[in-house]
């Protein structure tokens, strides 16, 4: 077994994750690993009705591993992603101002043998609310 590294895992999740909101969510991407100050999201995308922010969680399926990713999603990375959301909306172009802002979690599943692989998505819509 190959080891690979966390940022490798991690951006391996980012791409499957932007291509699962094409293909499955029919999202259009806007964005990807944004900042402002210390706050990030991971993608954010859109449709006609929502600008999502969504927060990547990748892990190796392992059977010592019972953690699902979403709960790395912790109380202050929540309020980080709210932050970021608000303070994001305010610089978005006229055609994207009236969208309703959402933040979502996707939880990537992989092996890690000769190459990652994807085992799994699974992706929580609206999971980071006030």
């Amino acid at each position: 077994m190959i080891e690979f590294d966390k940022k490798q895992v991690g951006i391996y999740g980012e791409d499957i994750c932007e291509k699962y909101l094409k293909k499955q969510k029919k999202l259009k991407i806007l964005a990807r690993n944004r900042t402002i100050g210390h706050l990030e999201a991971d993608i954010i995308a859109y449709n006609k009705e929502f600008i999502v922010f969504v927060e990547v969680k990748t892990r190796r399926v392992d059977k010592n591993n019972f953690v699902r990713p979403a709960d790395a999603v912790n109380r202050e990375k929540r309020t980080n992603l709210i932050k970021f959301a608000y303070a994001f909306c305010k610089t978005l172009p006229s055609k994207l101002k009236g969208k309703t802002p959402r933040i979502d979690v996707c939880e990537v599943y992989v092996t890690a043998e000769k190459k990652l692989k994807v085992c799994d998505i699974n992706y929580i819509e609206n999971a980071v609310t006030k």
